[in-house]
């Protein structure tokens, strides 16, 4: 058996809805009846043989090639199996996602894990705006899984995140950690204004000080030794990311917030 392989014909002018594609509503198909299956395009139902040519037979191993940024909700309810996508992607990455596996080898659109409940999706490029948060009107961002993104993410990273962890290796944007009521976000690089905004639990771990600096809904509760930081690192070591190389620390400067709620979250920086 081989991968079963969506080469995209030609860059789409329409968004197309590739939520239809995953192992769980493949598996048993054959060739044939899965290329006569219709994906919406824009407003309009369009034969999947129209769009990609299809090729292999493994629908627990499956590849986007040739993928833009028109193709949204790739991964959309998955509980099993791996997808590979080469190039970019668009909205609603790995939404509802409760196992498996998501690579993307180029950037992907907003609401990249979008209430993702587990599995693993890793990002090598960068993510839009509302990794790992809620659609607009609900309240459960991500709540299980693990998010890797290589590049940077957008706004809102983890908007009400519950559950989780998500890895940047590169900077987070504006109200990273926004509304969150748990889950873990760390940071190898910069991130940016209104961090931890109205943020009720769980912990934003930072490598650097922030340049924007920390809100002062946020109070500084000193230096603090914290044991379990290497033990959370020990366990990076099995993930392909470069927090598998950081070398662990458990020295931090800790502050707790957002004092305008709850105030029962943290921001962990690296002393």
């Amino acid at each position: 058996m081989s991968a079963l392989t969506f080469t995209l014909k030609t860059p789409p002018a329409q968004r197309i809805d590739c939520s239809p594609l995953t192992a769980d509503k493949l598996s048993g198909k054959s060739v044939e009846d899965i290329a006569g299956l219709s994906l919406v395009v824009g407003n309009q139902k369009v034969r999947l043989d129209e769009l990609f040519e299809v090729s292999g037979d493994d629908a627990a191993v499956m590849c986007f090639e040739d993928a833009t940024d028109k193709l949204d909700h790739i991964g959309h309810g998955m509980s099993q199996g791996t997808i590979t996508i080469n190039g970019n992607v668009g909205a609603y990455l790995g939404q509802f996602m409760s196992d498996g596996e998501i690579t993307v080898n180029g950037n992907t659109g907003i609401y990249t894990a979008c209430e993702m409940k587990g599995g693993l999706i890793k990002v090598n490029g960068n993510a839009g705006h509302f990794v790992g948060a809620a659609r607009i009107g609900y309240k459960n961002g991500m709540t299980g899984g693990t998010v890797i993104v290589t590049g940077d993410t957008g706004e809102r990273t983890g908007d009400h995140m519950r559950r989780g962890m998500i890895l940047i290796e590169g900077n987070a944007g504006d109200y990273c950690g926004s509304r969150m009521v748990s889950g873990t976000i760390a940071v190898l690089g910069q991130v940016g204004k209104h961090l931890g905004y109205a943020m009720k639990r769980g912990t934003l771990l930072l490598t650097q000080k922030p340049q924007q600096g920390i809100s002062a809904n946020f109070n500084d509760c000193g230096s603090h030794t914290l044991a379990f930081l290497p033990l959370m690192f020990t366990s990076f070591k099995k993930l392909d990311s470069e927090f598998a190389n950081v070398e662990p620390f458990s020295r931090v400067q800790r502050y707790a917030g957002d004092i305008s709620g709850i105030g029962m979250g943290e921001i962990l920086v690296k002393i």
